[in-house]
């Protein structure tokens, strides 16, 4: 009975035995199919392809933002200055029609100034006119000496009395206005006289008989025409 039992024993060992080494087998051949496979390397998804982005159209569209950025900013400017450019515009507007009527105004006053200086012009004329004629009327005499109290028109009428005795009688109502002219300068040389006359033709033989008149060669005076 032992001796079975070990047998039995040792062909169960012997069972045990196979099974292990083909099932080693079977692992060991299982190892080497895995080790023995090659690792294939994974490729990365390739990536769908879009149109391409040029530069131009880049800096177009910077430029663009940057615009509508500032238009933006333009626009919250302007708004709330809207009333107040269109109070300055009417303001403008009232500026302007008051330049009119004062370009107006101007124009008529320079066309009256014109017609004035016009008439200043004729009346420059006249006076010098009238002015000429009344020197007609004059004689300047020189050489009478000054006194503290000089009559002026009686030393004229004697002088005339002296130069031309036929209007003797006739020059206290000839010789209309006598007086002296201021001096000039520091000359110590008397003043010379301004005589007026009524007549022009006593005035005319006055001063061609004072030219050949033997008083005033004697004398210090002169006579001169104005």
């Amino acid at each position: 009975m032992p001796s079975d039992k070990r047998k039995e024993r040792s062909d169960i060992i012997d069972t045990s035995m196979d099974v292990h080494d083909y099932a080693f087998s079977a692992v060991n051949e299982f190892d080497l199919c895995v080790t023995s496979l090659p690792v294939t390397p994974s490729k990365p998804p390739v990536p769908k392809k879009g149109k391409p982005v040029s530069p131009d159209e880049a800096i177009i569209s910077t430029l663009s933002s940057l615009i509508n950025t500032r238009s933006d900013a333009l626009e919250g400017m302007i708004s709330p200055n809207s009333l107040k450019i269109e109070g300055l515009k009417k303001t403008i507007d009232f500026v302007c029609a008051e330049v009119q009527d004062l370009k107006k105004n101007v124009k008529d006053v320079d066309s009256r100034l014109k017609d004035q200086e016009r008439l200043m012009s004729t009346w420059e004329t006249r006076i010098s006119d009238l002015e000429r004629y009344s020197r007609r009327w004059n004689l300047r005499l020189f050489g009478v000496p000054e006194t503290f109290k000089d009559d002026i028109r009686s030393e004229v009428i004697r002088i005339c009395s002296k130069t031309y005795p036929e209007a003797k009688n006739k020059y206290p109502d000839v010789v209309d206005t006598v007086h002296r002219l201021w001096r000039r300068d520091d000359n110590t040389k008397p003043c010379a006289i301004i005589m007026q006359f009524t007549s022009q033709v006593i005035h005319n033989a006055l001063w061609k008989a004072a030219n050949k008149s033997q008083f005033f060669k004697d004398t210090t005076c002169a006579s001169r025409r104005i």
